[in-house]
């Protein structure tokens, strides 16, 4: 009986105390939320007309590559350098350089000179054989007296024969002309001022007759050629059209850039190829390029030449666009950025973008002169939400490229 009072005179005493320490807690105080307002840099939109342009790689080919032919068969008796014609610098070696007309190779032309003797031989038989004929003719008139000759046959006139001797006599004609040619052309000249590529033959060999015609493999100095491949938006951006000659209007210049980023030699994108690669689904283009190549018969040739089969990086020029120059750090999704308003709230703006290149996007429609664009990037943002711009706004000093 007293364990029982006990325990609950100890229970009543905690209760007490209990309700003591909450009647003596301090009352709580309202605090006002205070929400902290980001800083922001803005930039102010400014519109700008400059020149599209897009960075692209290609490799370096000539415009004329050519097969040297053998146009007749024969034995290799010497090939360039000739030692005993002055003047003649070309080598018959690959890298060698030559003009145009200038000797190359020469084939064995013994044959070749017996067949344009034969010819000529031929010749002079057939026009003997048509002296002949006519003068048998002018004889079978005499001899046809006072008779009628109108009234004789075609055969007695000798027509027939004359006829005969007159295409013969042309035939033989052809055949010397032809021997001639084939005489000439055992000298093999370069057909344009170039460079050879590689060679295929050698004194000393044979070619044509059931053997391989081919002498080497040559290409002009006059231009180069440089393959890229673009994407259809950057075509439209340029202002490239495909299938109209190119104008002042519709020209997309090019420019070879060396390691630094300057230009070294001024080209043109000359056509579209009208293939689009599967694999990528870009189109293939062409860039040409004048006097590139080195070349020691010009009085001014270029200081940094190409060479065939170079990687070169490209710059292309294209058409004037208005446009607004935005950093990359003002895009909150791909079209989209943040501008402020009057009271300084932040507002969505979906924007249409025309190109990217490095950390810049050009946009064309979507903003307005003296728009405020927030280049700051924001993890968390609402629709509205205030902000507070930096003392000193961003300028807009990028210029043209």
């Amino acid at each position: 009986m007293k364990k029982f009072l006990l325990s609950a005179l100890v229970l009543t005493a905690f209760s007490c105390v209990s309700w003591l320490l909450v009647q003596m807690r301090p009352s709580p105080k309202a605090q006002e939320i205070k929400r902290k307002i980001p800083y922001v840099e803005t930039l102010e939109a400014k519109k700008k007309i400059l020149r599209s342009t897009v960075q692209a790689y290609g490799t370096v080919r000539p415009r004329t590559l050519s097969t040297l032919i053998a146009e007749v068969p024969g034995i290799i008796e010497a090939v360039a350098p000739f030692s005993h014609l002055q003047g003649n610098s070309v080598t018959f070696r690959p890298g060698g350089f030559f003009r145009k007309g200038e000797l190359l190779l020469k084939i064995e032309d013994i044959d070749l000179r017996t067949q344009e003797a034969e010819a000529g031989a031929n010749l002079r038989r057939a026009e003997l054989q048509l002296i002949q004929e006519r003068e048998l003719a002018k004889q079978a008139k005499i001899e046809w007296g006072d008779r009628d000759w109108n009234k004789a046959s075609d055969l007695v006139k000798r027509i027939p024969q004359i006829l005969k001797a007159e295409a013969e006599t042309k035939a033989a004609e052809a055949r010397l002309v032809q021997a001639s040619q084939d005489l000439t052309r055992s000298q093999v000249k370069a057909p344009f001022e170039g460079r050879i590529l590689k060679t295929m033959v050698d004194v000393g060999q044979h070619v044509g007759g059931g053997t391989s015609a081919a002498l080497a493999e040559i290409y002009s100095l006059e231009s180069a050629e440089i393959d890229l491949a673009l994407s259809r938006s950057e075509i439209s951006f340029l202002g490239f059209s495909d299938g109209f000659h190119a104008n002042e209007y519709l020209k997309v210049n090019a420019e070879i850039l060396d390691d630094k980023g300057n230009a070294i030699h001024q080209g043109i994108l000359d056509r579209s190829e009208g293939l689009i690669d599967e694999r990528t689904r870009l189109t293939n283009l062409v860039v040409r390029v004048d006097d590139c190549f080195a070349n020691p018969f010009v009085d001014s040739p270029p200081s940094s030449p190409l060479t065939v089969g170079q990687f070169v990086n490209l710059l292309l020029i294209g058409k004037e666009v208005e446009v607004f120059v935005i950093p990359e750090s003002a895009f909150r999704t791909k079209n989209q950025i943040l501008v402020v308003d009057q009271e300084d709230r932040l507002r969505r703006q979906e924007v249409s973008v025309i190109h990217r290149r490095d950390k810049e996007v050009w946009v064309s429609e979507g903003l307005k002169e003296g728009t405020r664009i927030c280049v700051t990037p924001i993890e968390i943002v609402a629709e509205g939400m205030k902000i507070h711009t930096t003392s000193e706004t961003m300028k807009n000093t990028r210029t043209a490229p």
